[in-house]
């Protein structure tokens, strides 16, 4: 009697399984899809205003346009103007430029929930051509302590190319407003300058050498569509 109680209640328990099994493959999950074109957004870099505000050493005020497709691929289009007044601490010399900067690029989410957020890496070309000053009045050498005359050149005339490798997230604050910050690498491709000298400072670029740092942090005006919502069977079609 114990062996047919046990034999039955075997047989029962894998019923139950074989049951469950079956109706998880028959079980609905909703996924949400991207479709092929989300839409497009403007945004702002607010840094550069504070920058400005502070009296740093340089400043460039910047806003952008992309489109979005997929939820994943994000060409862009950046222009700005980038501006230095900078006079030097021991002689007075003094640096000075205002001119626009453009970058084209791409963008890659990396977030494939559609939640929202954003996780980014991407690339940018920037270009600047530019007009800078270089006065450097009559001054005693700090060192010698002998007089030196000054020099003035103005309309100085540079050009320069770079490349730029972007991380950076965003988050949606409410409807159609978003917030974002990037960190770039920036690698200067090409530059064309003064036989006086170069500038202390390329718009758009940065302190001027090799290679620099920057960031921004951004303001964006998101209008797209949303995700549609995908009903997916496990061994079977999907219905949208």
């Amino acid at each position: 009697m114990l062996h047919l109680r046990t034999s039955g209640f075997i047989c029962t328990l894998l019923i139950s399984l074989c049951a469950a099994s079956l109706g998880a493959k028959e079980r609905e999950e909703v996924i949400p899809k991207a479709p092929l074109f989300c839409g497009v957004a403007v945004e702002a870099d607010l840094a550069g205003p504070v920058m400005k505000a502070v009296s740093s050493r340089f400043a460039q005020m910047e806003v952008g346009a992309r489109l979005n497709f997929r939820d994943h691929y994000f060409p862009i289009f950046e222009m700005g103007i980038g501006e230095s007044d900078r006079e030097g601490q021991e002689i007075s010399n003094r640096f000075k430029t205002r001119a626009p900067y453009f970058r084209v690029g791409m963008d890659y989410n990396f977030n494939r929930k559609h939640n929202g957020n954003r996780l980014m890496l991407g690339v940018r070309y920037g270009f600047s051509s530019f007009k800078y000053d270089f006065q450097n009045p009559d001054f005693e050498d700090p060192i010698w302590g002998s007089a030196r005359r000054g020099l003035v050149l103005d309309g100085q005339r540079g050009r320069a190319q770079w490349a730029e490798f972007v991380a950076g997230c965003e988050t949606k604050l409410w409807s159609f407003i978003r917030l974002g910050w990037t960190i770039r690498f920036k690698a200067r491709i090409h530059q064309s300058v003064s036989d006086f000298g170069e500038p202390y400072y390329t718009p758009g670029f940065g302190k001027n050498g090799s290679s620099t740092f920057g960031g921004t942090v951004n303001l964006i005006f998101d209008v797209g569509r949303t995700t549609k919502k995908v009903r997916h069977k496990e061994g079977g079609k999907n219905d949208e």
